[in-house]
């Protein structure tokens, strides 16, 4: 896939962790989500979607890829601490049982961005990896020319 392309699939995924759109019109998933849980994935997309696309070079992908790496961690680790408790059932309180519905919702939207993330990664290190290639292939001397003949004082 040439890197054009695979760019504007990353901000696609950054976006759509974001505001993932379901299929009534003006509900916003992870602005649910946010309501339901303290969600640091809405802000987090939009900066990493704005890093994206204030950059023309992309020297920050390795940033963005740490900072998505960071960010699926702790979404790992609030899953295994919250999940178990979220999707239990209590008889002896009626409130929490009626949340049971908005937990598993939260739930669920928790792990598509978590794959969201993952995708996120793994485009960016392939745009890398595209992007560095084509750099090389520029910078490599073509048909027996010098590689940087202004830069050593050859003459024309």
């Amino acid at each position: 896939m040439e890197p054009r392309k695979l760019s504007r699939i990353i901000e696609l995924i950054f976006l759509v962790i974001a505001v993932i759109y379901y299929v009534y019109p003006k509900q916003w998933l992870s602005v649910l989500s946010c309501l339901i849980r303290t969600d640091f994935n809405f802000p987090f997309a939009f900066f990493c979607y704005y890093l994206w696309i204030s950059r023309e070079d992309k020297t920050n992908s390795l940033m963005l890829m740490v900072l998505n790496g960071i960010l699926i961690l702790i979404d790992l680790i609030w899953l295994l601490s919250v999940g178990s408790i979220w999707t239990a059932t209590e008889k002896n309180n009626p409130v929490w049982g009626h949340l049971h519905g908005l937990h598993a919702f939260v739930i669920f939207i928790s792990v598509v961005n978590l794959f969201l993330k993952v995708g996120a990664v793994v485009a960016i290190h392939l745009h890398r990896n595209q992007t560095s290639q084509v750099e090389q292939q520029n910078l490599a001397p073509q048909g027996g020319q010098q590689a940087y003949p202004a830069a050593f004082g050859a003459q024309y």
